[in-house]
C-alpha cells in the first residue's frame, strides 16, 4: 500500500500547487528539507512514513510549477487579442479532428509573421478552426493567418483550462490556411494514422450508418461521426462508457495479441509483441488520458504476471500508473476522462468482489447452484459490474455534467452483453476487410445486428420518461459525495470481511450452442434482408438536415437516387443509414442542384461510402467553392460520371420512373447560384413531384417561359420556403396538392417565409414542414399518394 499512499500524496501535491502559486524552486527546496528531516527519524516508522509523504507532495507541487508556460515574446500566446490580423507558420503535430463544417487543428508553432511583413521565432501550440476542405493530414506545415484570441471561459465551462491542459494556450478561429509541405510529422505516427485512416474507411464501405460511426467510436476512437441527438441518448442512458475506448478494448487487444504470439514465440517475446501492440493502438485512437490509463495498466500487468512471474497488486497498479501520468503531465489529473476511467477502475477494485459475493449468498438461499450460477452469469457484468464502477463516477457524473441517469443500470443490464459481439464481429470486418473488402462483408453483416441492436435499445430507453434527471452540484457537493461513499466504503469492510470465491462455469454443449447462434444470426440477416427489398412502390423522403435540402428516391425496383445532402455530413449519414437497407452501399445517381454548402457540403463524404454511378450538376466547375471543389474531386476519383444537366432532357430512371429536366436551360447561365438551380420534375404514373432547389423569381419565370409541364402533386418550396421563392404566378401553374419546406427549426433566416405560407393557404395546398414534422416521406404506386412523416 506504500505506493497507493505516496501516490496521494503526489495527487495532492499537485492540486495545491495549482492553488497556491508557489514556484518550482520553493517546492524543491521544501521537499529537500522534509526529505532530509525523514532520514533523521527514520527509526520513528510513522513519523517517517508521514514525512516522506509530505516530501512526495512537495515534488508533486514542483513538477505542476514547472509545468506553468512563462508566457514571454517566445510564446505564440504572447499575441493574443491584439485585434490583429497575424501569420502563424507551423505544423499539424496531432491527429486533426474534424467536424462537420470545419476541422480543429493542433498546430506547433514555429513563427509568427505580423502585419507589417516582419516576423521572428516563436514556441507553443495554437488550435486553428479551419475549413473543412481542403483536408490536411497530420503533419502537414501549414500558414495559418487569422486572429490569435485566449480561449474563452464562463461560469458554467472553462475552456481555457481545458485546452491548456492539453498544452494549448490560442485559439484562432474562421483561419485561412495554405499548405507549405506535407508529411513533416513523425513517420511512425504517420504511418498508424495511414492505417487508421484505412480502418475508418473500411468501416464506412462495410457499414451504413449512423451504425458505422457507432463502430468506429468503439474501435477507433473516432466519435464526431454519430450524429448529436444519438450522442445525448447515449448522455441520457449513461451508455457513453461503452464509445470511450478504455480498459475493456485493451483487455481486448492483449487477449488477441498473446493468443496470436504465444504458439509462436517465448513467454517474454509474446509479452514484447503484446505491448507494442498496445502502444500502437493507443496512438491510433488519440492517446486520452483514459486509453493511457488502461495502456499503461494493461503494460504493468503483463510485465508483472507473465515476465516476471509476480502477482499483480491492482491497487499500485493504478495508483503508480496515476503517477507516471501526472509525472508527465500534471494537468492529466483535471482531465475529466482520467477521472472517471480512474474513479471507475478503483470502483470495480473495491465493490465488484463483495457486491457479487453478497448477491450469490442471497442466492444460494432461494435457488439451487446450477441456476445460481446461470442468475450470475447474467447478473455479473451486465449489473453488478456496472454497478461497482459507477458508485464512483457518480459525484463526477452528476458534477461535471449537471445530470443523473435514473435508467442506466437497466439500460446496461440489456446493452452491455452485446458489446462483446460488437468488438468482436465489428473487429474482424474491419481487419479481414482492410485486407480485402468482400472478405470483411459477411462478418460485418453480423456486427451490423449487433450495433443496431445497440443503438435500437439506447434509443428505447432514452425515451423512457424520467430517464435522466438535471442535478447540479458544486465542486464541494462532490467532495461531499466522495467523503460520504468513503465513510460508508470504511465502515463496510470494517463490519464484513471480504471473502474471495473462484467462479469456474464451464461452458457445456458448445457445438451446440454454436449452431443455434449461427442460426439465429441467419435468420435475424434474412428477416432484416427480407424486410428491406423493394416493395414496388416508389418512395420520396425529404430528409430532416436542418437548414439545407436533401431528397432520397427510391425507385419500386429500389434504384436509388439523393438530390443535394444539407449542410452536415454526419446528419445526412445518419438519415441515408435508416432510409437505405444495412447492406446496401450503392447510389444510382446523386444531383447536385447548385454549389451552396447547404446542398452539397453532406454529398462529399458520401464517396468514401457509397457506389455512385452519376453525378448530375448544374455545370458549376472547380473554384466555385471549396467545398463544391471537394465533391467535383470526390467524383473524379471514384470515377462517377459527371452529367451537367439541361432543360428540355429526359432521364429514364426505369419501373416506369422518369425525371424531365425543366431548368437551367442551354442559354440561360446566371451568375447568381440559387437561379441556376437544377430543377426536376419527377413523373410516376398519375404521380408528379417538382423540385426546384434554391430556384427564386427569375429562374421560376424562366420556367414558365419555356411552356413545359410543370403541374404537380407535389412541390418541393424553393429555397427553402423564401419570399423570393414560390411566387403566386409560379405555383399557380404548378397546382401542388402538398407542399414540402424543407429548413431547419427556429432557423436565422425565418424560413418558411409567412408570404410563402399565405400563398400555398391560397392555392388550397397542404405546407408540410420538416422543422415541425422531421423526415417527410411521400409514397406512391403511381396512382395512389399518401405521407409520413417522424423517424423511421
Amino acid at each position: 500500500m506504500l505506493v497507493v499512499y505516496l501516490s496521494i500524496c503526489w495527487f495532492i501535491g499537485i492540486a495545491l500547487a495549482a492553488q497556491l502559486g508557489w514556484d518550482a524552486a520553493f517546492w524543491a527546496g521544501l521537499a529537500t528539507a522534509v526529505f532530509l528531516f525523514s532520514l533523521i527519524l527514520r527509526r520513528w516508522s510513522q513519523a517517517w512514513l508521514a514525512l516522506l509523504g509530505l516530501s512526495i507532495l512537495c515534488l508533486g507541487g514542483a513538477r505542476y510549477a514547472i509545468a506553468v508556460p512563462v508566457i514571454d515574446e517566445s510564446q505564440v500566446s504572447y499575441y493574443n487579442d491584439t485585434g490583429s490580423t497575424v501569420g502563424v507558420i507551423g505544423t499539424v503535430l496531432k491527429e486533426p479532428d474534424p467536424h462537420d463544417t470545419y476541422v480543429n487543428l493542433k498546430v506547433t508553432a514555429a513563427r509568427i509573421a505580423f502585419p507589417d511583413g516582419t516576423s521572428q521565432p516563436v514556441a507553443g501550440n495554437v488550435l486553428v478552426q479551419a475549413p473543412r476542405f481542403p483536408v490536411i493530414g497530420y503533419g502537414t506545415e501549414v500558414a495559418a493567418n487569422g486572429r490569435l484570441e485566449t480561449p474563452p471561459e464562463d461560469e458554467d465551462f472553462s475552456y481555457q483550462d481545458y485546452l491548456a491542459r492539453k498544452g494549448i494556450l490560442s485559439i484562432m478561429a474562421g483561419a485561412q490556411v495554405n499548405v507549405l509541405a506535407e508529411d513533416q510529422g513523425n513517420p511512425i505516427f504517420q504511418a498508424i494514422f495511414t492505417v487508421k485512416d484505412h480502418a475508418q474507411e473500411t468501416i464506412n464501405l462495410l457499414i451504413a450508418e449512423p451504425e458505422a460511426s457507432l463502430l468506429s467510436g468503439i474501435l477507433l476512437g473516432h466519435d464526431n461521426g454519430i450524429p448529436p441527438d444519438l450522442a445525448e441518448d447515449f448522455r441520457t442512458t449513461g451508455m457513453t462508457h461503452i464509445i470511450a475506448i478504455s480498459g475493456f478494448n485493451i483487455a481486448i487487444i492483449i487477449v488477441i495479441l498473446v493468443g496470436i504470439a504465444d504458439p509462436f514465440f517465448s513467454r517474454r517475446t509474446a509479452v514484447a509483441i503484446a505491448i507494442v501492440g498496445i502502444v500502437f493502438y493507443t496512438i491510433l485512437v488519440g492517446a486520452d488520458a483514459s486509453v493511457v490509463r488502461a495502456a499503461i495498466m494493461g503494460s504493468i500487468f503483463l510485465i508483472t504476471s507473465r515476465w516476471l512471474g509476480r502477482p499483480n497488486f491492482a491497487y499500485a497498479s493504478l495508483f503508480f500508473t496515476g503517477f507516471l501520468m501526472t509525472l508527465a503531465n500534471p494537468y492529466t489529473l483535471w482531465d475529466v476522462g482520467f477521472q472517471l476511467s480512474f474513479a471507475a477502475t478503483l470502483g470495480l477494485m473495491l465493490y465488484a468482489d463483495p457486491f457479487t459475493q453478497w448477491t450469490r449468498r442471497r442466492l444460494s438461499r432461494i435457488t439451487d447452484r446450477k441456476l445460481t450460477n446461470q442468475i450470475m452469469g447474467v447478473l455479473s457484468e451486465a449489473v453488478l459490474l456496472t454497478l461497482a464502477a459507477q458508485i464512483l463516477t457518480l459525484p463526477l457524473m452528476v458534477g461535471y455534467f449537471g445530470q443523473l441517469s435514473l435508467i442506466s443500470l437497466l439500460a446496461n443490464a440489456f446493452i452491455l452483453p452485446i458489446q462483446p459481439g460488437v468488438m468482436l464481429w465489428g473487429g474482424l470486418a474491419t481487419i479481414l476487410g482492410m485486407v480485402w473488402l468482400p472478405l470483411g462483408q459477411l462478418f460485418a453483416w453480423i456486427a451490423w445486428l449487433f450495433l443496431a441492436a445497440t443503438i435500437g435499445m439506447v434509443e428505447a430507453f432514452a425515451s423512457v420518461p424520467w430517464a435522466s434527471v438535471p442535478v447540479e452540484v458544486s465542486e464541494m457537493g462532490m467532495v461531499v459525495m466522495f467523503a460520504v461513499i468513503g465513510g460508508i466504503t470504511w465502515f463496510a469492510r470494517q463490519t464484513g470481511a471480504r471473502r474471495r470465491e473462484v467462479m469456474a462455469v464451464l461452458q457445456q454443449n458448445f457445438g451446440q450452442k454454436t449452431a443455434v447462434f449461427i442460426s439465429i444470426i441467419a435468420f435475424i440477416l434474412v428477416f432484416n434482408w427480407h424486410q428491406s427489398q423493394p416493395d414496388g412502390l416508389l418512395h420520396v423522403a425529404f430528409l430532416d438536415v436542418g437548414q439545407g435540402d436533401a431528397i432520397f428516391i427510391q425507385t419500386p425496383t429500389g434504384r436509388q437516387i439523393l438530390v443535394d445532402g444539407g449542410f452536415f455530413p454526419s446528419v445526412l449519414n445518419n438519415q441515408l443509414g435508416r432510409q437505405m437497407p444495412f447492406w446496401d452501399h450503392h447510389l444510382d445517381m446523386l444531383v447536385a442542384t447548385h454549389p451552396d454548402a447547404d446542398h452539397v457540403a453532406g454529398l462529399v463524404e458520401l464517396f468514401d461510402r457509397y457506389t455512385i454511378d452519376q453525378l448530375i450538376t448544374d455545370g458549376g466547375e472547380m473554384g466555385d467553392s471549396e467545398i463544391y471543389d471537394a465533391l467535383l474531386l470526390a467524383a473524379k476519383e471514384n470515377e462517377a460520371v459527371l452529367h451537367v444537366a439541361q432543360a428540355g432532357e429526359v432521364i429514364e430512371i426505369g419501373d416506369g420512373v422518369r425525371l424531365e429536366i425543366v431548368h437551367p436551360g442551354a442559354h440561360f447561365a446566371t451568375e447568381d447560384r440559387n437561379d441556376n438551380s437544377v430543377s426536376i420534375r419527377l413523373v410516376y404514373g398519375d404521380f408528379s413531384l417538382l423540385l426546384t432547389g434554391d430556384a427564386e423569381e427569375p429562374a421560376e419565370q424562366a420556367m414558365l417561359a419555356q411552356a413545359r409541364p410543370l403541374n404537380s402533386l407535389v412541390f418541393k418550396a424553393g429555397h427553402h420556403g423564401s419570399r423570393t421563392s414560390s411566387s403566386m404566378p409560379f405555383l399557380e401553374v404548378v397546382q401542388p396538392q402538398i407542399i414540402i419546406v424543407s429548413a431547419g427549426v427556429d432557423n436565422r433566416f425565418g424560413h418558411p417565409h409567412p408570404e410563402v405560407l399565405a400563398r400555398a393557404q391560397a392555392i388550397g395546398a397542404t405546407v408540410l414542414r420538416t422543422d415541425e414534422l422531421g423526415t417527410i416521406e411521400v409514397t406512391t404506386d403511381g396512382q395512389t399518394m399518401w405521407w409520413q412523416a417522424g423517424p423511421k
